[in-house]
């Protein structure tokens, strides 16, 4: 269900210690859909952390593992 009016914040990390994380800011291109660009660094293992605050205040944290990244 789309969510209207959140700020969404990426962060990607590797799968393994030691890599710097990528951010990016993700905008809402129409109404409760939301859109980033985020460039991983090394190919490998990744996951995005997303991080949303609503409108109302509220917080929401999801992971999403993104494997197999070529570079």
């Amino acid at each position: 269900q789309p969510v209207r009016g959140a700020v969404v914040k990426l962060e990607g990390n590797m799968n393994h210690a030691g890599m710097a994380p990528v951010f990016a800011d993700a905008k809402e291109a129409e109404p409760g859909h939301y859109k980033a660009e985020m460039t991983f660094t090394m190919g490998g293992d990744w996951f995005v952390l997303v991080n949303a605050t609503l409108a109302d205040g509220r917080k929401i944290t999801r992971k999403i593992d993104v494997r197999g990244v070529k570079r």
